[in-house]
């Protein structure tokens, strides 16, 4: 618990400090499901401070997932400095590695899209058309031609990544780095079905 939170913030603070709060919650135990109880007792605060400056559960709960969206996207952008080949390998483990950080957070983003939640729905496609663009380029820069078949197959191959990480989730039947390998592999066994 911080010692900070009784003393008085400006809203942006308190809100940037339940946030942190909310994401120290998820690394303690990744698979916990994010409570707003849970988030209060870490900041320090009560939960009725939490809804007063997030309004609902479900704004809460998006304010967290556009955060941790934020950071995957910083986390998996290219490095300029590494070959092309490696470009790639390190932004796809990256990216396993963010997800298993707090899979509870991935999965309910993915089934808050699937249901609908729009908000939620236009965060996730914002997030896999920054992922997907980023694939293409490398694979581009790897030196395959970009033709619609190959780019159809690099966003079919992010919902594969999506189902096989939610899937691990529940049923963790092999080692996180054989999952980081499987999805690195993936790619270019779908892309093998493109010539």
């Amino acid at each position: 618990m911080t010692q900070t939170s009784s003393a008085r913030l400006r809203p942006d603070e308190r809100r940037a400090q339940i946030l942190a709060a909310a994401r120290r919650v998820l690394v303690a135990d990744p698979h916990r499901e994010l409570t707003v109880e849970l988030v209060a007792a870490e900041a320090g605060v009560s939960p009725a401070l939490v809804f007063h400056y997030f309004g609902s559960k479900k704004k809460f709960q998006y304010a967290v997932i556009e955060e941790a969206a934020a950071e995957v996207m910083l986390r998996t952008a290219p490095d300029p400095t590494l070959p092309p080949e490696e470009q790639l390998r390190s932004g796809i483990r990256a990216f396993v590695r963010a997800v298993l950080e707090a899979p509870q957070l991935y999965r309910v983003t993915l089934l808050m899209s699937a249901a609908g939640d729009p908000d939620v729905r236009a965060l996730h496609s914002e997030i896999r058309q920054v992922f997907s663009t980023w694939v293409i380029g490398a694979v581009a820069e790897r030196g395959s031609d970009i033709t619609a078949v190959v780019e159809l197959a690099c966003h079919g191959w992010q919902g594969y990544v999506e189902q096989t990480l939610l899937t691990w989730i529940d049923n963790p039947t092999i080692s996180a780095d054989e999952l980081e390998h499987l999805c690195e592999r993936s790619l270019d066994a779908i892309l093998t079905t493109t010539h």
